[in-house]
């Protein structure tokens, strides 16, 4: 989830605003006069001290971090050994990794993944795969769509189960059927036939992935307010183990305002699956002022990994991403990582919230 998600929310903003939806499913979201936009989405005040440490202490919270070492350039160029040393000295004990298959479940790029692997069972770091969806088609039927999602789940975890406990099923697949605007937080927000086809695809990943790999355990995911598409997939039938969200700076700003009165994301969640562990999977403080990006981003970092610790539902937080990836055509783009490059992409500095999660 990245610039997609961030047009969408703000244009969903300033479109309409919409009413929370109830815990009955029968229940839709009723429309709202739209909410007036703060001046800024991105930079806003967080309750957190610039310079001070982030902890973990008082709490089972784990931390983690999202990288792209399948493919990207500033991962390639970067063993993997020295991403695992990076993210070990900070504390963390997650590296959630995008895997693209091939037609048989191998992954892609082995000459990759196989230092990756190595790398980070010596370095005592739990690898979260995140599999990318290649065989969906929305114009499936379902029993096709079920039995694309079995097979590609099932070749995937008869080849790499012994690596993994965790599996993500998919990313931001909510965006393809979210219907205009709408939230997400209603099942009326979403194209139902073609949502159908998903639900039936995530159903068949979870129960191939499982026939392969008996202790697995799965989590699928949504960001900013469309925890209703989670709902969706959970009456559906899809038996996900995990919630897993994605939040950012600007949903952290909006969502407390009317109409949506939600101060602490996290809590909704627990309020809506109350019997399901939740993982946050994405999170991070949107790009926008060099002057103040390392500043705010601490801020914002910070106050959300408080947020996470009070919450003992919560479990992990994965913040988006390791480096910078200033190869990519906007600053949004290019300025997520909390690791940036004074070289690229041989000599890298520690951002302000990386020294404060280091050890």
């Amino acid at each position: 989830m990245t610039k997609t998600i961030y047009k969408l929310v703000v244009a969903i903003l300033v479109a309409a605003g919409f009413s929370l939806m109830s815990c009955s499913k029968k229940d839709d979201a009723v429309a709202m006069p739209a909410p007036a936009l703060p001046d800024s989405l991105i930079t806003q005040s967080f309750a957190a001290t610039s310079s001070s440490k982030i902890s973990l202490s008082g709490s089972n919270l784990e931390l983690g971090v999202v990288g792209h070492p399948m493919g990207d350039a500033p991962y390639v160029q970067t063993p993997a050994t020295k991403q695992i040393s990076l993210i070990k000295g900070m504390g963390m004990t997650w590296y959630r990794v995008g895997f693209q298959t091939r037609s048989d479940g191998t992954i892609s790029v082995p000459w990759l993944w196989e230092p990756l692997q190595a790398a980070a069972k010596a370095g005592g770091i739990k690898l979260l795969p995140m599999l990318y969806t290649r065989t969906l088609d929305l114009e499936a039927s379902q029993s096709e769509s079920y039995q694309a999602g079995k097979k590609l789940g099932a070749d995937f975890a008869a080849k790499y189960g012994q690596y993994f406990t965790y599996y993500d099923l998919g990313n931001d697949l909510e965006l393809k059927v979210l219907l205009p605007k709408t939230t997400g937080q209603s099942q009326a927000d979403y194209d139902r036939k073609k949502f159908n086809v998903i639900a039936a695809y995530l159903k068949g990943m979870d129960e191939g992935i499982k026939s392969k790999d008996s202790d697995a355990k799965t989590m699928v995911s949504a960001g900013w307010l469309h925890y209703g598409f989670i709902r969706m997939l959970d009456w559906y039938g899809v038996n996900f183990d995990v919630v897993a969200y994605h939040w950012y700076s600007e949903m952290e700003n909006i969502a407390p305002k009317a109409p949506y009165n939600i101060p602490d994301i996290t809590q909704k969640l627990s309020s809506l699956f109350p019997n399901k562990p939740i993982w946050i999977t994405e999170f991070n403080l949107r790009y926008k002022d060099v002057n103040t990006h390392e500043t705010d981003q601490n801020k914002f970092i910070s106050s959300f990994i408080a947020k996470c610790k009070a919450n003992p539902q919560v479990k992990v937080a994965i913040i988006y991403e390791l480096f910078n990836e200033p190869h990519k055509s906007s600053e949004l783009e290019a300025n997520y990582g909390i690791i940036k490059w004074a070289t690229p992409y041989t000599s890298w500095v520690k951002k302000l919230v990386a020294k404060n999660l280091t050890l």
